[in-house]
């Protein structure tokens, strides 16, 4: 069966101007086209659709996805398994994640307690990787918070990720009334500016701010301060704004 672009991007759940570009980056070109210019897609362009959303669902930037998918020894059942055992490890952790949400809320209703611990259980210490790859791609920084990572103990990690979701909490702040300039929250900032540059990859002033602008950006790092309180994200944007201004 043959489809047109539309009926394509209906199947998928996305807009034709997508399609569209997918073609023009060399990732998902028409099976042929009509003398009249449409495009015409059979059900081999739909499974090379459904892998290039596999891999955008993972975060896989485009031009990663176009070099794993045109080497000669791509292997669709294989790359099939390996997006089922990411998905399922993705699943695993927001299911922990529901259990700390469902624990929190008893804790604050007076119905159990929870330990320091317990508090940040679930939470991914690969936020941080992430923030630098999806800024800098492979970069020196990237490499050196790699490098960093793969040589601490299970138990290091664990310590690290309490660690950095506390100074987040207290970067962001849950009291209302408080200002981005509040001292508490310039010495947080200023503890977690140490803590990257530590724990993870050399993070002068300039980096700082700009992963700071890209708290807000990007809503996948945005929802972490969001969580805390709201407009969270804005809040810590301006702190470490404040605190660049002060440390340039």
């Amino acid at each position: 069966m043959v489809y047109t672009i539309s009926e394509i991007a209906d199947l998928a759940g996305v807009t034709t101007r997508t399609i569209r570009y997918y073609d023009e980056v060399g990732l998902l070109p028409p099976t042929k086209t009509g003398s009249n210019g449409y495009r015409y897609y059979d059900r081999e362009s739909l499974l090379r659709l459904q892998q290039i959303l596999f891999f955008r669902e993972l975060d896989v930037p485009l031009k990663e996805i176009e070099t794993i998918m045109s080497r000669p020894d791509f292997d669709l059942l294989n790359t099939l398994e390996n997006h089922r055992s990411v998905l399922q490890a993705r699943v695993s952790r927001l299911e922990a994640l529901i259990d700390t949400i469902d624990q929190t809320i008893a804790s604050e209703n007076g119905e159990g307690t929870m330990s320091d611990k317990e508090i940040f259980e679930g939470f991914d210490e690969s936020q941080y990787e992430n923030e630098v790859r999806e800024r800098w791609g492979d970069s020196p920084k990237y490499a050196e918070s790699q490098a960093k990572w793969s040589n601490y103990s299970e138990a290091q990690k664990e310590a690290i990720k309490a660690e950095g979701g506390r100074l987040t909490v207290r970067m962001v702040s849950k009291e209302s009334n408080t200002s981005p300039d509040d001292p508490d929250v310039q010495a947080a900032i200023g503890e977690y500016h140490a803590y990257l540059n530590k724990y993870f990859y050399t993070c002068d002033i300039g980096f700082l701010r700009g992963l700071a602008d890209n708290w807000v950006q990007d809503p996948r790092f945005a929802i972490n301060y969001e969580r805390i309180r709201e407009g969270g994200a804005a809040f810590v944007r301006e702190a470490v704004h404040i605190f660049c201004d002060r440390n340039e």
